[in-house]
C-alpha cells in the first residue's frame, strides 16, 4: 500500500515537472533581432524539434550560435522528443563550458535548471545538488537570483535534501523559494508569474507527501490555496489551469489529512475535489487514485484505473516499463485490495504479456539513443579536428613565408607528431568509453530480465490460485482457503518487494553520510537483523547467533535501521548461496574502536579473484541464481556511509565469510 502511494506520487511529480517545463517555455523567447535567433524561435514555436537540432548544429559551426546556446537548444529539443539521455548529455556539456558573455550566463542557468530536473527525476540526488549549488552561486554573482530559474533550483535543492533526510535544510530552502515567489508575484502580478509560483509550491507539497511528512504537506497546502485564490482574481487567469490546480489542492489536502488520521475531514476534501471539471477527466480520475488507495477505498480505486484501459485502447499506447510500473502494478494492487480476484488475475497476465515486449522496446530505444550519442561525439571530434587542421595550415603558411628556416620545419614535424598522438589517444579513450557504455547497457539489460523473471513467478502463483477459486462448484475447506489467502498475500508482498529493489538501485551508488544519532546495544543490530530476515522457504537454512560475553554491555553510536538493513542483506546473500549446513552470525569487539559482525555460511563460496568484483552493481557469479546483483553493493554502501565497511574474508574456505565493521562512537 505504501509503495503504491510512492509510485503514484512519483508519477505526479513527473507531471508537475513537465508542467513547469511547459510553463517555463513562455519565458524562453526573447526579442532577438539577428537571423539565427529568429530561425531558432520559429522552430521552437512550431514544435519542430528535428529542425531545431539541425539549426543548432549548423549555426554552432558557423559561429552564429555560441557553444553554450547550441547545447541548450539541442538538449531542449531532445527532451521534448523524450530522448532524455541525449538531453542530459547536451546540458552537461553546456554547464561544463566557460562563460564568455551575459547571454552565456542566461543559458548556463537554463541548462543547469533543466539538467537538475532530469537528475532529480532519476533519483540522483547528490548529482542534482552538484549541478544546482554551483549554478545558484553563479546566478547570485551575475544578479540573476530573482529569476524563476534560480527559484526553482532552490525548490529542487530542497527536494534533494528532503530525500537525503535533511528536513531542516530542505525547509529553509523551501521557505526561501516561497519568499522569492511572493516577491516576484508582488512585483509582477501576472498569470505567468503566479503559474511559476503555483508549480513550485505543488512540487514542494508533493515531495512532503512522498516522504510521508503529512504535517508539513498540510502546511504547504495552505500556501497553495493562498496562491490559487490570488491567481483566480487576475484578469489574465486561465480557468482551465485554475480548475486543474484546485482539484490537486483538494486531493493533496485529502491525502495529508488521511495520513494524519483525520479520515472524515479527508473524505470531505476528496468530495470537494470531485466537484471540479478536471476531476471528471480521465487524468483527474487517475490522480485521485493516490488518495483512494491511501484511504483503502479499493473498489473506487480499481474503478478509476479502468480508465487507463480506455486510454490504451483509444490512443494505441504501448505498455512500456514505466507504464507497467506506474499504472498496471498499482491497478493490480487495487483489484487485490478490492477482492476482485478475476480482474487481478487478468491484470497479472497482462503484465506478464506486456513485460517482454516492453523490455525489448526499452533496449531498442536505449540502443538507438546511444548510437545517436556516439554519432554526436564523432561529429564533435571531426569538428575539433577540422579546427586543428586549419590551425596547422596557417602555421605551415607562416613558416613558408619566413624563408623555410630549418628550425620551423622541425617544429612542423614536432607539432604534427604531437597532434597525431593526441588524436590517437582521443580515439583510444573514445573506444574505452564506448565499451564501458556497452557493458553498462548489458548489465542493465540483464538486471531487467532478472526482474522480469522474478515478477513473473509470484504472478503465476497468484494466477493458479485465482483459477482454482474461480472454478464453478469447487468446494474448499476453511483451512485450504486460509492457506490460499496467506499465499496470495505473501506473493503480493513479494511483488512489492521487487519494486522496492528497483527503487533501491539508486541507494547502491549513494555517497551521502547517514546520521548516527542512536546509542544502542551492539547485539541489538544482530537480533533485529535475524528477526527481520525471513528464513528461506527453499532450503530452510538455520541461522544461529554467536557472541562473546564481552559484547553484552557494549553500546554503539549508529543508525539502527540502516545498520540492520545492511546486515539483513548479508544474511540474505548467505541464505541464497547455501543449500545445506548453517549460517553463523557472530558479534565481537576486536578493538575499542569498532564492533564486528561476521556472517559465515557453508555455501558455494567466492573465488579470491572475485573478492572485490562481487561488490560491483549487478554482479552475480552464478547468473542462474535468483537475485538482482545489487545486495552486496547496497550493504557496503550503507556500511561505508555509517563510517564502517563490508569485506570478504578470503582466508575462509568452507563457504563465504563476510565481515561488516561499524565504529563504536562518533
Amino acid at each position: 500500500m505504501k509503495k503504491t502511494s510512492l509510485i503514484l506520487f512519483l508519477l505526479a511529480t513527473l507531471s508537475i515537472i513537465t508542467t513547469f517545463c511547459s510553463c517555463g517555455e513562455k519565458y524562453v523567447i526573447v526579442a532577438n533581432t539577428n537571423q539565427a535567433d529568429s530561425l531558432i524561435n520559429i522552430a521552437y514555436k512550431n514544435h519542430n524539434y528535428d529542425s531545431l537540432i539541425i539549426l543548432a548544429d549548423s549555426m554552432q559551426k558557423t559561429g552564429e550560435l555560441s557553444d553554450m546556446k547550441a547545447c541548450y537548444w539541442r538538449g531542449y529539443a531532445f527532451s521534448r522528443q523524450q530522448k532524455m539521455r541525449l538531453a542530459e548529455s547536451n546540458w552537461q556539456r553546456a554547464i561544463s563550458l566557460d562563460i564568455q558573455t551575459d547571454e552565456d550566463k542566461e543559458y548556463y542557468a537554463k541548462s543547469a535548471n533543466r539538467l537538475a530536473g532530469i537528475l532529480l527525476l532519476k533519483g540522483e540526488y547528490e548529482a542534482t545538488m552538484k549541478v544546482a549549488i554551483p549554478a545558484m552561486e553563479m546566478m547570485k554573482e551575475a544578479k540573476l537570483d530573482e529569476t524563476s530559474d534560480y527559484t526553482y533550483l532552490l525548490v529542487t535543492l530542497g527536494c534533494c535534501q528532503l530525500k537525503l533526510e535533511k528536513p531542516t535544510e530542505a525547509a529553509v530552502n523551501f521557505d526561501q523559494a516561497y519568499l522569492r515567489y511572493s516577491q516576484m508575484t508582488t512585483k509582477d502580478p501576472t498569470a505567468s508569474q503566479y503559474t511559476n509560483a503555483i508549480v513550485g509550491v505543488i512540487t514542494i507539497t508533493d515531495n512532503y507527501l512522498l516522504q510521508k511528512r503529512f504535517t508539513e504537506a498540510f502546511y504547504w497546502v495552505s500556501h497553495l490555496e493562498e496562491l490559487l485564490n490570488q491567481y483566480q482574481m487576475l484578469p489574465d487567469a486561465e480557468q482551465t489551469f485554475f480548475d486543474k490546480q484546485e482539484t490537486r489542492l483538494n486531493l493533496y489536502r485529502a491525502t495529508a489529512l488521511e495520513g494524519l488520521g483525520q479520515h472524515a475531514e479527508a473524505a470531505k476534501a476528496y468530495d470537494k475535489a470531485r466537484l471540479t471539471d478536471y476531476a471528471r477527466t480521465n487524468e483527474g480520475k487517475l490522480e485521485a487514485t493516490t488518495y483512494l488507495m491511501a484511504a483503502k477505498r479499493w473498489e473506487e480505486a480499481a474503478h478509476n484505473f479502468e480508465i487507463f484501459d480506455e486510454q490504451v485502447s483509444k490512443y494505441g499506447i504501448k505498455l512500456s516499463l514505466d507504464i507497467i510500473q506506474h499504472y498496471l502494478l498499482p491497478k493490480y494492487r487495487a483489484n487485490v485490495g478490492a477482492q476482485q480476484l478475476d480482474s487481478a488475475v487478468y491484470i497479472g497476465m497482462e503484465i506478464c504479456t506486456a513485460l517482454d515486449s516492453a523490455i525489448v522496446q526499452t533496449q531498442q530505444d536505449e540502443a538507438l539513443e546511444l548510437a545517436t550519442l556516439y554519432n554526436l561525439q564523432q561529429k564533435e571530434t571531426v569538428f575539433v579536428q577540422q579546427k586543428a587542421d586549419m590551425a596547422r595550415q596557417r602555421m605551415v603558411a607562416t613558416i613558408v613565408a619566413l624563408a623555410l628556416i630549418i628550425l620551423f620545419f622541425v617544429l612542423i614535424i614536432f607539432f604534427r607528431h604531437k597532434a597525431a598522438m593526441r588524436l590517437e589517444t582521443a580515439y583510444y579513450q573514445l573506444e574505452i568509453a564506448n565499451e564501458k557504455t556497452k557493458e553498462s547497457s548489458r548489465m542493465k539489460t540483464s538486471f531487467i530480465h532478472q526482474m522480469s523473471h522474478e515478477i513473473r513467478t509470484p504472478l503465476n502463483i497468484l494466477s493458479g490460485f485465482a483459477q482454482i477459486i474461480s472454478t464453478p462448484d469447487i468446494k474448499l475447506d476453511e483451512e485450504t482457503k486460509q492457506d490460499m489467502n496467506r499465499k496470495i498475500m505473501e506473493n503480493t508482498v513479494r511483488i512489492t518487494e521487487l519494486v522496492n529493489k528497483m527503487l533501491e538501485m539508486s541507494e547502491a551508488s549513494s555517497k551521502t553520510v547517514i546520521e548516527r544519532t542512536e546509542n544502542i546495544p551492539a547485539t541489538q543490530i544482530a537480533v533485529e537483523a535475524m528477526n527481520a530476515f525471513p528464513i528461506g522457504n527453499k532450503y530452510k537454512i538455520p541461522i544461529d547467533l554467536q557472541q562473546d560475553n564481552s559484547t553484552n554491555d557494549v553500546r554503539i553510536q549508529t543508525n539502527e535501521q540502516a545498520a540492520t538493513r545492511a546486515l539483513v542483506l548479508l544474511l540474505g546473500n548467505a541464505e541464497k548461496y547455501t543449500r545445506e549446513g548453517a549460517i553463523h552470525l557472530k558479534v565481537d569487539v576486536p578493538s575499542d574502536k569498532v564492533v564486528r559482525y561476521t556472517v559465515e555460511d557453508t555455501g558455494i563460496g567466492v573465488p579470491k579473484a572475485e573478492a572485490e568484483h562481487i561488490f560491483e552493481e549487478f554482479v552475480q557469479l552464478d547468473e542462474n541464481n535468483e537475485g538482482t546483483g545489487i545486495g552486496l553493493t547496497v550493504a557496503r554502501s550503507i556500511a561505508n556511509r555509517l563510517g564502517g565497511d563490508v569485506i570478504l574474508d578470503t582466508t575462509y574456505t568452507s563457504g563465504a565469510r563476510f565481515i561488516m565493521t561499524l565504529p563504536l562512537n562518533k
